[in-house]
C-alpha cells in the first residue's frame, strides 16, 4: 500500500573536494554551469513529483555538500518545494554542511529560509587526522562554524564524528568529543570508519601508505566514545547517534521506523511503503533524464526505466496495469513482503528503544519471537539482547557494539 511521504530528502552531489574515504554519489570540480543546470533540473523534478507529502513532513538537504550551492540556488530549491506543497510546515528542516563552506551570512539566510537544524561534517578536531583523510576544514574552522551557527539562531546542531581514522588515538578522540560537547551541541553522530572498496583511502591502505587502527585500537576507540558520552547530557538513541532528550533527528527516525520518504535529486532514494525508487547516480545522466521526462504516467513496478525509455518488452509480460508513479530517471524496485519485514526489523533494532512487538504484528502479522526466538535466544543469553514478551525487543549496550551479528538473524 502506498503511503503519504513523511520525510523529504534532497540530494546535492557536489563537493569542494572529495574525501579519501567517501563512496557517496558526490563529485568535485564540475563547475558552476553544471551546478546551475542541476539546480534547474532538481526544481523540475520537484514540480513533477511534488505530491502525496504530509503536512509536517521532515526536510533533509544532504550530499555531497549542499552548502557549496549559492544562497540563491538554495532559495530556488526551497521555493520550488514550498510552491509544490512538499515543504509544508516541516516538523524539522535539516541542512548538512561542511564547516569550510559556510559563513554567518549563509547561515542567517538558511534560518530565514526555514531550516531549523544544522548537521556539520566535523569528523575530528585534530588537524592531522583531518588532513590525512582529505577534509577541507581545520579544527578551528569547525569550532567557528558551530559558534556562527549559534549566532545565526540555530539551536539544534549536530556534529558528525568518525572513529578509526588514520593516526587517531583514544586521547585524540576524547579531546574531539570533549571540545564538541563543550560547545553546547544538542546532537552527535559517531560513526566507525568503513574502508569502502575503490576509494582513494582503500588504495592507500592497500599500498601500505596509510595505516588504520588495528582491531584492538578500534575497540578502544569505540569504548572511549561510549563511556565518555554516557557522562554527558547526550543520550544514545541509536547505534551511532546521541542527543539531548527531545533533540533526536526526526528525519533519521523515519528511516529507522521504516516510514515512507521522498528522495529528490541524483542518487536519491525514495520509499512509498511499497516500492523503492533509486535515482541514477551521475549528474549528467540525472539531468538528461529529468530534462526529457514528461508528465508522470504509470509504469510497471520492478521495470527499470532510464532517460525516459521504458523496457516495453519486459512490460509486455505483465498483464496487470501498474499503479506505481513514473520514475524515468532511475529504477523502480518492488519489494517482497519478506523484504519489508527484514528491513523493518533490523532498522528498528538499531534504536535503543528497540522493536515494538505489537507494532510488528500489526504491520506485518509477524510474531517476532515465535519466528526468530530460537536464534535470538543465544544473544539474550550472552547479554546482548533483552526480550520483553509481548512488548519489545532491544539491544543492550553490549549488543549495540555487535548489532550486525544480531541483524543477520533476520536476513534469509
Amino acid at each position: 500500500m502506498q503511503l503519504d511521504y513523511e520525510g523529504v530528502y534532497v540530494h546535492t552531489p557536489f563537493c569542494m573536494q572529495k574525501c579519501l574515504y567517501c563512496d557517496f554519489a558526490s563529485y568535485a570540480g564540475l563547475g558552476a554551469s553544471v551546478q546551475e543546470r542541476y539546480v534547474t533540473d532538481l526544481c523540475r523534478e520537484i514540480r513533477l513529483r511534488g505530491q502525496s507529502v504530509r503536512s509536517g513532513a521532515t526536510i533533509f538537504f544532504g550530499g555531497g555538500t549542499p552548502t557549496v550551492l549559492t544562497t540563491a540556488q538554495l532559495t530556488r530549491i526551497v521555493t520550488a518545494l514550498k510552491q509544490q506543497g512538499v515543504w509544508r510546515q516541516p516538523a524539522e528542516a535539516t541542512m548538512e554542511a561542511n564547516p569550510g563552506t559556510i559563513d554567518l551570512a549563509k547561515l542567517q539566510a538558511l534560518r530565514q529560509l526555514g531550516f531549523d537544524r544544522l548537521s556539520l561534517g566535523v569528523q575530528s578536531l585534530n588537524d592531522t587526522e583531518l588532513k590525512t583523510v582529505g577534509r577541507i576544514h581545520t579544527a578551528a574552522q569547525a569550532l567557528e562554524a558551530i559558534r556562527l551557527a549559534q549566532q545565526a539562531g540555530f539551536t539544534r546542531i549536530n556534529a558528525d564524528v568518525i572513529t578509526g581514522l588514520p593516526g587517531q588515538t583514544a586521547a585524540s578522540l576524547q579531546s574531539t568529543l570533549t571540545r564538541l560537547v563543550d560547545t553546547g551541541l544538542t546532537h552527535l553522530s559517531v560513526y566507525s570508519l568503513i574502508l569502502e572498496p575503490g576509494t582513494p583511502l582503500e588504495k592507500l591502505v592497500a599500498a601500505g601508505t596509510v595505516t588504520l587502527p588495528d582491531e584492538d585500537l578500534e575497540a578502544e576507540l569505540y569504548q572511549t566514545a561510549v563511556e565518555f558520552l554516557q557522562k554527558t547530557t547526550l543520550q544514545r538513541y541509536e547505534v551511532s547517534n546521541y542527543a539531548v532528550p527531545g533533540q533526536e533527528s526526526l528525519h533519521n527516525l523515519l528511516y529507522w521506523h521504516y516510514r515512507p520518504y521522498l528522495g529528490l535529486g541524483a542518487a536519491a532514494v525514495s520509499f512509498n511503503g511499497q516500492d523503492r525508487f533509486n535515482a541514477v547516480r551521475t549528474v549528467a545522466a540525472y539531468c538528461e533524464a529529468v530534462e526529457q521526462a514528461a508528465v508522470p504516467a504509470p509504469v510497471t513496478p520492478g521495470i527499470t526505466t532510464r532517460a525516459g525509455v521504458k523496457d516495453t518488452a519486459a512490460a509486455a509480460t505483465v498483464a496487470a496495469v501498474a499503479t506505481t508513479p513514473a520514475y524515468p530517471w532511475g529504477q523502480v524496485e518492488t519489494l517482497a513482503e519478506q523484504d519489508h519485514l527484514e528491513e523493518y526489523l533490523f532498522l528498528g533494532l538499531r534504536t535503543t528503544a528497540g522493536l515494538n512487538l505489537k507494532e510488528a504484528w500489526e504491520r506485518f502479522h509477524c510474531d517476532v519471537w515465535v519466528r526468530y526466538g530460537q536464534e535470538l535466544q543465544t544473544f539474550v543469553d550472552q547479554g546482548c539482547l533483552v526480550y520483553e514478551p509481548g512488548r519489545r525487543l532491544f539491544l543492550t549496550s553490549k549488543g549495540l557494539r555487535f548489532g550486525n551479528r544480531i541483524f543477520e538473524v533476520f536476513i534469509d
